[in-house]
């Protein structure tokens, strides 16, 4: 799969661009060491040049030099962070993951199992479940209390009607007594099945359904067949 590697290419570019901008600066030493032997060559032997700016000529040529050692190490680093984070990304592959998120899968057949976390004591709870085209098809009251708590959906709507597999989507609020919002988070099962980079050189994974999501999200891993 593509996407599995393409945290490894994108590290890979940015070593690339690493070696590039190394080049350059070797490529600037080489002709600052050509115009000081060429200065040295031509100076005149009654009137030599300064000590002092000779000296000082010599101190921009080591910090020249120890300017494109750092470079090199950096670029080690670079390369050695990238492949330890595409590593993490890759082992993501095939687990089931609890998330930061609304959207999730319904198989059709198994409850799903959604989580939300209430920012404080509320007096109001909502959990509203809707499928792919937006439409409400199951509301219920929730949990107000402070902290997590989770809710077991059976893949019903209102009426009981079963629901077909498919992508829906889980909203909760919560007021207070002042009817005033609460914040609340919300976190949802998902299966990983890829992963990429992200523009920061980050691990996006790549869950069921298609959605990309920062590894940073995840909250829980387990193994397929193992309750989350």
């Amino acid at each position: 799969m593509v996407d599995s590697v393409s945290g490894a290419t994108a590290g890979a570019a940015a070593a690339s661009a690493a070696k590039a901008d190394a080049a350059t600066l070797n490529k600037d030493f080489d002709q600052f060491l050509l115009l000081l032997t060429t200065q040295l060559q031509n100076q005149d032997p009654l009137d030599p040049m300064d000590s002092a700016e000779f000296t000082n000529q010599l101190v921009a040529f080591s910090g020249v030099e120890q300017q494109i050692k750092a470079n090199e190490m950096m670029e080690q680093m670079l390369a050695l962070n990238v492949l330890n984070i595409t590593s993490i990304g890759l082992g993501f592959i095939g687990l089931d993951v609890e998330r930061l998120g609304e959207n999730f899968m319904f198989d059709g057949e198994n409850a799903t199992t959604l989580g939300y976390a209430v920012g404080e004591n509320a007096v109001s709870t909502q959990i509203n479940i809707l499928n792919e085209d937006g439409d409400t098809v199951l509301s219920v009251s929730g949990e107000s209390e402070y902290g997590k708590h989770d809710f077991t959906w059976d893949g019903l709507a209102a009426d009981g009607t079963p629901l077909p597999a498919g992508k829906y989507r889980v909203s909760v609020t919560s007021t207070d007594a002042e009817g005033k919002p609460v914040e609340v988070t919300t976190t949802v099962p998902s299966r990983v099945t890829g992963i990429e980079s992200g523009e920061n050189g980050d691990v996006i994974l790549i869950v069921a359904g298609g959605e990309k999501v920062s590894i940073t999200d995840v909250r829980k891993a387990t193994q397929p067949g193992t309750s989350l």
